[in-house]
């Protein structure tokens, strides 16, 4: 069963890193769209040997204005690459941990079943990692983020929040999922702030959304729930914007971003990394440390197996068995 990831993105140095950090390991690919980016993100999404395409849309225009048209692109190309399944989501963007690994056993039991549209829980982190919105519009709601790759497709009507697949699977029956999907970029009241003014200004008489955007900065009757020990979520930071594009400068990574050298697990990295572990056996770089702070850190590689935002009881499980043993 073969199961990619899309993903389009603008201008997201910031949020890839660890978009592809916490997505790479569990699927056959990732098919990526660069909108117009003039930031380093296409630097990026070339750099990691996971991504297996990278396309591009040049067409100058205001955020989302080629929403539907790159979605369907993505589709194309991934079923071209032979995939079964799509994985869809953006860069500001991370699925629960624990879903990730059971990915293709949902696969299976879509094709099993012919539920072939699959739903997860999108929720939106406020003011802390751990915590997300219960209440409202902002509250959790569900989205189809993972299909079957249809034998045809066709592009749906341009307008913004359509969804990821397409016209052809309108009518497939679905199945809701276990799963969350933690939306990062809701989480600082300066990131939601700017985000209602973008919508707004792209979308000044909610033609796109009739309900407005109001609420993405409401906060009456705010209720925030924590995010539960064995739903946590993998990322490179502590979830902050700020954090992670401070941890990338220039075509490099500020030395203090980089974790202690004494904390880097030399062996796990070049195991996670078997082109790295190539490249150094060949005398590309001295170590895996060395490519981690030339190239990894930026690109949002695994050097260590306690990553978790949130927490996880796979780590915590293991950590407690290997304390009483």
């Amino acid at each position: 069963m073969r199961v990619f990831c899309l993903i389009a993105v603008r201008n997201e140095e910031g949020y890839l890193p660890g978009f592809l950090h916490h997505i790479r390991d569990h699927v056959d690919g990732i098919v990526a769209l660069d909108d117009c980016s003039t930031d380093r993100t296409a630097e990026i999404l070339h750099r990691d040997t996971r991504v297996a395409s990278v396309l591009r849309e040049d067409r100058e225009g205001a955020p989302h204005a080629n929403e539907t048209s790159n979605r369907y692109r993505l589709l194309v190309e991934a079923a071209r690459l032979g995939a079964q399944w799509v994985l869809c989501a953006d860069a500001d963007e991370r699925f629960e941990e624990s879903f990730l690994r059971r990915l293709r056993e949902e696969a299976a039991h879509g094709e099993r079943t012919g539920r072939h549209l699959r739903l997860v829980r999108i929720v939106n982190l406020w003011n802390a990692p751990d915590r997300f919105r219960a209440d409202g519009r902002c509250g959790p709601r569900w989205t189809v983020r993972m299909f079957r790759v249809p034998p045809d497709s066709s592009q749906r009507g341009s307008a913004m929040h359509r969804p990821w697949f397409p016209p052809e699977l309108d009518a497939a029956p679905q199945a809701r999922m276990n799963a969350y999907l933690y939306h990062l970029s809701m989480m600082d009241r300066g990131d939601r702030e700017r985000r209602f003014e973008k919508f707004r200004a792209i979308d000044p008489h909610n033609q796109h959304q009739a309900i407005g955007y109001g609420h993405l900065v409401d906060e009456r009757d705010l209720k925030l729930k924590p995010v539960l020990p064995w739903r946590g979520y993998r990322d490179l930071s502590d979830g902050t914007p700020r954090a992670r594009v401070a941890a990338i400068k220039g075509l490099g990574v500020v030395a203090s971003a980089l974790p202690d050298r004494a904390l880097f697990d030399e062996e796990l990295y070049l195991a996670l990394n078997p082109d790295v572990r190539l490249a150094v056996a060949k005398g590309g770089f001295k170590s895996g440390w060395h490519h981690f702070e030339r190239h990894g850190a930026g690109e949002g590689r695994n050097w260590t197996g306690r990553s978790f935002t949130g927490l996880d009881f796979v780590t915590i499980f293991k950590t407690w068995r290997e304390a009483k043993s």
